[in-house]
Formats: structure tokens, C-alpha cells, sequence
């Protein structure tokens, strides 16, 4: 689908193609009511767009560029368990309550996304049945694929350290 998001005279999108991203999983309708609601944001590489633990205000997706997903780790510090790209969705704990970011996002190119304040998407939603329900679907499903992927990364994770407990840790990741 081609969107296009004109806010306030500034032209965000200029005939992007989402490439069966986060906003192609919903009716034409309620793309175009998000877009409504949308602001745009520009980040340059290396720009942090939440930290962890922030205040999540806004529920983004990428029009441009690319964003790294991190989250610390001692002794060893940053550690990136995720990269997004054009079309993926981010922070969607502006959505979840207490409305804290899990992870830290930073731009790993100079990026540009939109963004929906998390409560007044709320808003929307107890207004509005049928977009509600297509983003809480939506959202359970991108959430469910990075569970999914985060439980293999750290399958992987124990493999390669060699624990001796290979009947234990399979039946524990089921």
C-alpha cells in the first residue's frame, strides 16, 4: 500500500511503500485513521530514541533507515537482540501498561518514522471497536514473533555455551 502522511504541511512519506510492514496488517480504514494521528520524527545514526526504562510516549513505526534494539547486559554492556528496518513497529510499550520501555532503541542510520502517542491511541481505541481490535492483533502478533525469536536466540545462546543439561534445557523451552 502506498501512504502518504501529510501533517501540518510537512510531507513525511512521499509515496512510501510499506513492504508488508507493521500497517499492512490493517483494513485500508484504520491505516489511514493512524496515519491521522501521526507525527513525524527524524533521528540521526546513533541517536537514542528511548532508553530503557523511559517513559514510553509513543508507538513508532520506521519509514526509513534502521534502529538497533538493546538491552544491558553486565559485565558486557550494549548488547543489540534486535535490528528494525522500514515498516517495523517500535516501542510498543506506549501501548502496555505501566508504559515503560522494555529495551533501548537507537538509530543506527540517520531514520525517519512516524509516531502515535501511545494515550491517545488509547483514546481511539475505546472509541473506535474495530481499530482497536486490529491493533491489539495486530500488536499480540509482532509482539508473539519477538518472543518467539528472543526464546530461540537464547536456545541458541545456551547451546553454544555447552551447559550438560541438554534433556533439561529442551524440555524448559518448550
Amino acid at each position: 500500500m502506498k501512504i502518504n502522511l501529510n501533517r501540518g504541511g510537512k510531507n513525511m512519506a512521499e509515496q512510501t511503500s510499506w513492504d508488508e510492514g507493521f500497517l499492512d496488517r490493517f483494513s485500508p480504514r484504520v491505516q489511514e485513521r493512524l496515519i491521522s494521528l501521526a507525527e513525524p520524527f527524524r533521528f540521526k545514526a546513533g541517536q537514542t530514541v528511548i532508553g530503557a526504562g523511559d517513559p514510553s510516549q509513543y508507538l513508532y513505526v520506521v519509514k526509513s533507515g534502521q534502529v538497533a534494539v538493546e538491552i544491558y547486559v553486565p559485565p558486557k554492556g550494549r548488547c543489540r537482540i534486535r535490528t528494525g528496518g522500514a515498516g517495523d513497529m517500535i516501542c510498543w510499550s506506549a501501548l502496555v501498561e505501566p508504559r515503560q520501555a522494555t529495551a533501548a532503541v537507537r538509530a543506527i542510520e540517520d531514520t525517519e518514522a512516524f509516531g502515535i502517542r501511545g494515550e491517545v491511541l488509547m483514546d481511539e481505541c475505546r472509541e473506535d471497536h474495530e481499530l482497536g481490535f486490529e491493533l491489539y492483533r495486530a500488536l499480540t502478533e509482532v509482539i508473539a514473533g519477538r518472543l518467539n525469536a528472543t526464546r530461540l536466540q537464547f536456545a541458541c545462546t545456551l547451546l553454544a555455551m555447552g551447559t550438560g543439561k541438554d534433556s533439561q534445557t529442551r524440555s524448559d523451552l518448550r
